[in-house]
């Protein structure tokens, strides 16, 4: 199989300087694949909120493909999700606070897909949901250039990884349920 790729860090953050609200590269990544996860019938209003207004030319290219890339991951092969981050060259202060708002901007597309993510039932989702709320309030101003906190970024880079991956199964098996149980209902 083919590994989808993302665009680049780099080639989004330029992309994303061009547009009205100019967010952090993470965070728009985070809010596409939290739309994704919550929406699976492919709602638009992601570029809304990602631009400000609805933008054309490069900027909209690449973040349709960013867009397009992410649906792929998450749809076809959801081990092969990556999350939108800078470069291991990056100060580790500056990739943690990439997560924190990669996971801020995951948080916001659920809720612009109307998921839930305060007071719901106890489960592994909201246990996952939850553990994304407190890496999206992390500290990332403490975290310090040392072998410990590095080996602790990384497990949390994978761990956010595999949270969404069980949100995205869990909610697109819910889809799935109440489809077929209403289809059983009409006969």
């Amino acid at each position: 199989m083919k590994q989808i790729t993302l665009p680049t860090y780099a080639e989004l953050s330029r992309a994303l300087s061009k547009t009205t609200l100019k967010l952090h590269p993470s965070q728009v990544h985070g809010l596409i694949c939290g739309v994704l996860t919550g929406n699976l019938s492919g709602n638009p209003v992601w570029e809304e909120l990602v631009t400000g207004d609805k933008e054309t030319g490069a900027s909209h290219e690449l973040l349709q493909s960013l867009y397009d890339s992410s649906a792929k991951q998450l749809d076809e092969f959801l081990f092969e999700l990556q999350l939108l981050m800078p470069s291991e060259k990056e100060p580790l202060p500056e990739r943690a606070e990439a997560l924190t708002l990669w996971c801020q901007g995951f948080l916001t597309g659920l809720k612009v897909a109307n998921v839930q993510i305060i007071n719901r039932e106890p489960g592994d989702v909201t246990e996952a949901i939850n553990d994304m709320i407190e890496v999206a309030k992390m500290n990332y101003e403490e975290v310090v250039a040392s072998e410990e906190d590095e080996a602790a970024y990384v497990e949390l880079v994978e761990y956010v990884r595999m949270a969404v991956i069980l949100i995205y199964q869990d909610l697109r098996d819910m889809a799935t349920s109440q489809v077929t149980a209403q289809s059983s209902h009409l006969h």
